[in-house]
């Protein structure tokens, strides 16, 4: 008679599938809820339906203060069972899972277990898999009875909610690398024609129905921050965003920018964030900023947005070449400023306007400063020496003596077309005429 190995050890064939049951039917819950990561539109409120559906209980995803973020029970709808969870007493136990890295099985009220498994995500334990139950009214399907089942399926139901969880952080940090990239192409003129620029435009927000300016922010200086100039850029982005919501922005090499609508108002946009940069970095961040910012022309085409960025670039580079470094500074203001920027030696600049004015700006006594300051109110009131004199609070006879004693120190004689031009354009070469 052939015996088998159940019987030679006296286990009746009804107990030994009893005994397999239970194995069978948690690696089948297993699997279902391991089969939620495969799914595209799985997220944590499928996981604790999931759980509260197979084992009849209260379960949830929180984070760590307790917040909601997934609530689901036999019966219940989504509002009724995160009012569940949230009269529950949690907030110990998280701390004490989160600390030991696993899940606990402890005493509830009365007849009732919780189940507590932390949600790991590389070092962060950003959310937590509760669970309740009453065991003394526990109806569960006969594969899944015993006491640690609960414990072992929150274990894994919170492994999957992890892995849900680090899918959705890659795939947005995945396509905010796509806007990035996208919005680097408009500023960079890489769009085949103007159908692919509007195409990308469309893609990353751009709003066609209202004129843009770029916004560029760039740190004055790389190392003095302690943090550098990546934490710096950084934050300019947030800050740039929260001025302007609806802006579309980059973090490139040595600065940040944005393309910010009219409506938002740029220039106060870039000024704002400025101002905030500099909160505890400076001393008084209304007089002192740790960052340049440059807005260029407006643009009414996805097409155009490279022309303005262009023109923020060469706006940053003027205002450093003023010694307007540390402000707002808009491509509409240079004026003469555009050409000059094209000389590519600005020493060689520099040594023209010193030529052109001679001792007015070699000789840096008090006196000799005043006759310069007085020159250049006299090319921005148009020639007139009441309205200079005006402004400067003095006789029109002192800024007729003034006038002249700047021909002898320079050379210049201001009643010629071609002297008045050279000298209007050195004072502008030394920004003399920005104040």
């Amino acid at each position: 008679m052939h015996v088998t190995t159940r019987e030679a050890r006296g286990t009746p064939p009804r107990a030994a599938a009893a005994d397999t049951a239970g194995p069978r039917g948690l690696v089948a819950l297993y699997r279902r809820l391991s089969g939620l990561v495969a799914a595209p539109t799985a997220d944590v409120q499928a996981v604790a339906a999931v759980v509260a559906g197979e084992l009849g209980v209260l379960a949830a995803v929180v984070g760590p203060s307790c917040e909601v973020l997934a609530a689901a029970a036999p019966g219940l709808g989504l509002p009724e069972a995160s009012g569940l969870v949230r009269g529950a007493a949690w907030t110990r136990t998280l701390e004490t899972a989160a600390a030991a890295g696993r899940a606990l099985r402890v005493p509830g009220a009365g007849t009732r277990v919780q189940v507590v498994a932390p949600v790991l995500l590389g070092p962060e334990v950003p959310a937590f898999l509760v669970a309740e139950e009453d065991t003394a009214g526990r109806d569960r399907p006969e594969a899944l009875t015993g006491d640690d089942v609960l414990l072992l399926v929150a274990e894994h139901a919170a492994t999957v909610v992890g892995v849900l969880a680090g899918r959705d952080r890659v795939l947005a940090t995945a396509a905010g690398q796509v806007r990035g990239d996208l919005v680097s192409g408009l500023l960079l003129d890489r769009a085949r024609d103007a159908d692919q620029a509007a195409q990308w435009a469309e893609h990353v927000g751009y709003d066609h129905g209202v004129p843009h300016r770029v916004v560029v922010v760039s740190p004055d200086d790389d190392d003095a921050y302690g943090a550098g100039p990546a934490s710096l850029l950084g934050e300019a982005e947030e800050h740039l965003l929260a001025a302007a919501p609806s802006a579309l922005t980059v973090v490139r090499d040595s600065e940040t920018v944005a393309v910010v609508p009219e409506s938002a108002d740029p220039v106060a946009v870039g000024a704002a964030c400025a101002r905030r940069l500099a909160r505890g970095r400076v001393p008084d961040p209304d007089a002192q900023w740790p960052v340049s910012v440059a807005v260029g022309g407006p643009v009414s085409a996805p097409g155009e947005i490279a022309a303005s960025y262009d023109q923020a670039r060469r706006t940053l580079v003027a205002a450093r070449r003023l010694g307007r470094a540390g402000r707002v500074l808009r491509f509409d203001d240079l004026g003469v400023h555009r050409l000059l920027l094209q000389i590519p030696d600005p020493d060689a600049a520099r040594a023209f306007a010193h030529e052109v004015l001679g001792r007015l700006v070699t000789d840096r006594s008090e006196r000799t400063v005043e006759l310069l300051r007085t020159l250049a109110r006299y090319f921005r009131e148009d020639g007139s020496p009441q309205r200079v004199a005006r402004a400067l609070n003095v006789h029109p006879n002192t800024v007729g003596y003034r006038l002249r004693r700047a021909e002898e120190l320079s050379g210049l004689r201001l009643d010629t077309y071609r002297d008045r031009l050279a000298a209007q354009v050195a004072l502008e070469i030394l920004g003399e005429m920005e104040g």
